[in-house]
């Protein structure tokens, strides 16, 4: 998910330039040389390196990906909940070798290879909302960015959180689980990145592939998703983190990759959507957003 700073002038070019103030003044016949006497060694001791770290200068705001809503916080880190403690917080840092990599070298801000882009096919679930695709083809496998949001404590009692709270997420749908053992999860319904607006591939309009010479045409299949999300490790803050990925290839190489201007599909599974059908017949299901730009997983949550 560049930055221009103004240039400021150094010290040295500052010295550079004197005004007739500064010229110094020429020395007079009856200028006599001042005496110095020898200076002596200190007797204090050398000054520790302060505790304190460095002063950071203020870092100028991201610019928002294309089709950003400005009414929406765009983050390029996570925040954090002042309920997550000190422990779950070291659980979360602690390095795990088997989990995939997001690199030091993966930038920041809005992202090159994706795009977010309005629903105009009437026969998309999503008509009206928008969708994540690619521009650029993405291989089987590859990292497509991290899903940003906000941590928070997965599971809380009712009476330390009620509805118009701000860590009440029972209601979210763009909440994923981060890890189950430290009970922390990440939400993006409020801020977060362009991965907030990646939507499940059921009742998508499928395309077959186009038929290959020599080759016998397979039958037409139902949309199947082409990424999924994972939890990884962010190498650039040290921390878990929940990431997309494009699906690996697979022992049968059914799953080719995401073309430029395909559609970046996940599964929410199946238990997201027996919770929207619940609230559906209950009476509380809401229009809207909820509709398309579901980036979380209700079953994880």
């Amino acid at each position: 998910m560049s930055e221009s700073r103004k240039r400021k002038h150094s010290a040295n070019e500052a010295g550079s330039k004197r005004t007739k103030s500064n010229k110094m003044p020429k020395p007079t016949a009856s200028s006599k040389p001042v005496s110095k006497a020898p200076s002596k060694p200190s007797s204090k001791p050398p000054s520790k390196p302060s505790s304190k770290p460095p002063s950071q200068p203020t870092p100028t705001p991201s610019p928002l990906p294309v089709n950003w809503p400005p009414s929406l916080p765009y983050l390029t880190t996570p925040t954090y909940s002042p309920r997550i403690t000190p422990h779950q917080l070291t659980l979360l840092r602690t390095p795990d070798p088997s989990l995939p990599l997001i690199p030091e070298s993966f930038p920041l801000g809005p992202a090159a290879h994706v795009r977010i882009t309005p629903i105009t096919d009437p026969k998309h679930p999503a008509f009206t909302q928008s969708g994540l695709f690619a521009t650029h083809p993405l291989p089987p496998g590859s990292l497509i960015l991290p899903y940003i949001g906000h941590y928070h404590p997965g599971s809380t009692t009712s009476d330390l959180v009620s509805d118009d709270d701000d860590d009440d997420h029972s209601k979210s749908d763009y909440d994923l689980w981060l890890s189950r053992t430290s009970n922390v999860a990440v939400d993006a319904a409020k801020a977060g990145n362009e991965a907030r607006y990646i939507n499940d591939y059921r009742g998508i309009p499928f395309t077959p592939p186009a038929p290959t010479p020599g080759r016998k045409t397979p039958k037409q299949q139902k949309g199947r998703p082409n990424a999924e999300f994972r939890v990884g490790w962010d190498e650039r803050r040290g921390e878990r983190v929940m990431g997309v990925w494009v699906l690996p290839r697979g022992k049968k190489g059914l799953n080719t990759g995401i073309k430029r201007g395909e559609e970046v599909l996940v599964s929410y599974g199946r238990g997201f959507w027996e919770g929207r059908k619940k609230e559906e017949d209950d009476g509380e299901g809401e229009e809207g957003e909820q509709n398309g730009e579901m980036g979380g997983n209700g079953s994880w949550n």
